[in-house]
């Protein structure tokens, strides 16, 4: 994984970036692939905390209102825009900017996160669209406005069959080079997609969202089949993304002297691969999870776990 951090206005040598982020306390720590997280020690929750916080002051009222159009109240919330998520990712932008962290799919990821509050908010102003009761519409806004302190904490698992590589030797095999600079974004990838997933039942925490309601069956009006071409659009463009970084940094490799461009072709060539095996199980679980359906997601990880494997294990470089 790579961090590239601004200096001077441009990028520093390898070997300075390494020193700068072990004593910036930044360095990524390798853990077991239930736990391993391409973010160790970066400020993570900071950026989240303030990011959702700005995002949901100036969505929540609009989506509070839509629980006053009637029958239309779904029609409502999906034209709401820019949607939570949307809103979120442009204020991390922002606030990873002014940190000084250049890292990759770092606003994605939390814009991803998003989906959890903005899909929670959305089934309780549903609910409160066809409540009578002034007593349980009460408590439906009193839930409402408890989103942000329930959403404060930034809580995902990250997962990384793979084990840092280290930095080629010059006149190394190109093959060597380009599973090096794909390595670099790889585990951030795979947290953008992981992020971007229609989330579980229990993720949205529908069961539990007002005392003595269980709104799960609001599920299937918050979200559609209809968001499935969208979803795989931004998969395609995150896989996009980690070949326009990995050759961008391959490019910028003073040490490299093989051919940069046979390093470029391989580059393409094993996102490709990739991309031609996980994006279509990626796209089942969420047309499974977007009608309804509570697919596992063990097959899923373990099809990312024998990819990572395939480019980055010890056989990698095999004839």
């Amino acid at each position: 994984m790579m961090h590239r951090i601004r200096w001077n206005g441009g990028k520093i040598s390898i070997a300075a970036w390494i020193f700068l982020l072990t004593i910036a306390g930044c360095r990524f720590s390798p853990r077991s692939p239930s736990e391993a997280s391409p973010f160790a020690n970066l400020p993570l929750q900071r950026i989240w905390s303030e990011s959702f916080s700005a995002a949901w002051s100036g969505w929540a009222p609009q989506a509070l209102a839509c629980a006053h159009a009637g029958s239309d109240t779904r029609r409502c919330l999906r034209a709401l825009r820019p949607t939570l998520t949307e809103r979120v990712v442009e204020e991390a932008a922002r606030r990873k900017e002014a940190l000084g962290i250049d890292a990759p799919y770092v606003a994605s990821i939390l814009g991803g996160y998003a989906q959890r509050p903005e899909q929670a908010a959305a089934l309780i102003v549903l609910a409160m669209s066809e409540s009578t009761g002034e007593d349980r519409r009460a408590r439906l806004q009193a839930a409402f406005e408890a989103i942000p302190r329930r959403f404060e904490r930034f809580s995902f698992s990250f997962r990384s069959a793979r084990s840092p590589l280290s930095h080629p030797g010059a006149g190394e095999d190109p093959r060597r080079w380009a599973q090096y600079y794909l390595a670099q974004e790889w585990a951030l990838l795979r947290a953008a997609v992981a992020a971007w997933r229609p989330p579980a039942e229990e993720e949205v925490q529908c069961a539990r969202l007002a005392s003595g309601e269980d709104l799960c069956a609001f599920m299937a009006r918050v979200r559609s089949p209809e968001d499935l071409p969208a979803l795989e659009a931004r998969l395609e463009e995150f896989f996009r993304g980690a070949f326009d970084y990995a050759d961008a940094f391959a490019r910028s490799e003073r040490f490299l002297q093989k051919d940069p461009a046979a390093v470029r072709a391989l580059l393409s060539e094993m996102l490709r691969e990739a991309r031609e095996k996980l994006i279509p199980l990626e796209r089942e679980v969420a047309r499974q999870r977007l009608n309804g359906e509570s697919p596992s997601i063990n097959p899923l990880e373990s099809a990312w776990d024998e990819v990572e494997h395939t480019l980055f294990g010890p056989s990698a470089l095999s004839p």
